[in-house]
């Protein structure tokens, strides 16, 4: 039997004007698009303030979860982006804010710059739809 595809996006669908999906369900699994400090109203968040950035990219990823019928507890992987890995530190302590153990598989990487020139911090996950994490 075929798995769809199945779209997840918020209304207004913030991540539109850039030609990205903001994430797919795909059978029990969820695929989210790096989510960045952008507001519903593609404004950017928190410009030289990295923890405004990264509190509004969890809350945009943390949305997109809910309306897939999933949420933080269950991302298996993430891959973050920073634009300064002098920053490490903050990101090991957002770990702990908002995963719980045990924690998802994860990827830190320092680019040059992100998709907006005032952004610091970015964070794309796969999460459970269904099921539970066992560790």
């Amino acid at each position: 039997m075929p798995t769809n595809a199945v779209r997840i996006k918020t209304d207004p669908d913030f991540y539109e004007p850039f030609k990205i999906a903001q994430g797919y369900r795909v059978g029990d699994l969820i695929f989210v698009s790096g989510q960045a400090a952008v507001n519903e109203q593609g404004d950017i968040v928190g410009v030289g303030d990295f923890d405004a950035q990264v509190e509004q990219s969890f809350n945009n990823l943390s949305q997109l979860l809910e309306l897939s019928g999933s949420d933080l507890s269950k991302i298996v992987k993430v891959v973050i982006y920073v634009t300064d890995m002098s920053n490490f530190p903050r990101v090991l302590a957002l770990r702990e804010r908002y995963f719980t153990p045990p924690y998802p598989a994860d990827t830190i990487v320092e680019v040059s710059a992100l998709g907006l020139p005032e952004l610091e911090f970015e964070i794309e996950a796969i999460a459970l739809a269904d099921g539970e994490i066992v560790g």
